[in-house]
């Protein structure tokens, strides 16, 4: 093992670009989350996760440091718990024996939310609130300030 580290320290360079990788992933994938472009509860988030912190973990090599040790261990560990549950997920549609043909059976697994309605435009909404239709006709319309402040007119 003593070897295996010594031989990736001669190369100083090679362990920055694993280090700047990593970050471009990590970086990349919480883009695309907060752009909407892919879901962060996705198999493909937590992989890019995994490897994002493998790679920074393997710069590590070169200057170590403990807390950004730790987190890469974090990341890498619930990246494969989100995997695993991403995997149950997909085995819990199965087809029910009893029921006829066409009749498929969804158990949901504890801690299951249902995925809220997609936009109607090309980015997520951000709130609850932006999600809810309008109120009828005279309906008193909903405050978006705290209590107290009054908005600017």
């Amino acid at each position: 093992m003593s070897a295996l580290l010594d031989l990736m320290r001669a190369y100083p360079d090679l362990l920055q670009l694993s280090g700047v990788i990593g970050s471009i992933i990590y970086v990349g994938g919480f883009a695309l989350v907060q752009s909407g472009r892919t879901c962060g509860n996705g198999a493909v988030y937590s992989a890019s996760k995994v490897i994002a912190a493998l790679l920074v973990l393997i710069s590590l090599v070169g200057a170590f440091n403990l807390g950004a040790f730790l987190i890469q261990i974090g990341f890498i560990t619930f990246g494969i718990i989100g995997l695993f549950r991403q995997g149950q997920t997909k085995s819990a549609i199965h087809e029910d024996p009893t029921a006829s043909s066409d009749v498929v059976v969804l158990r949901r697994p504890i801690g299951y939310a249902p995925r809220a309605p997609a936009p109607q435009d090309d980015w997520q909404a951000i709130c609850d609130w932006e999600r809810r239709p309008p109120g009828p006709v005279g309906d008193t319309p909903v405050r978006l300030c705290p209590a107290g402040i009054a908005p600017a007119p």
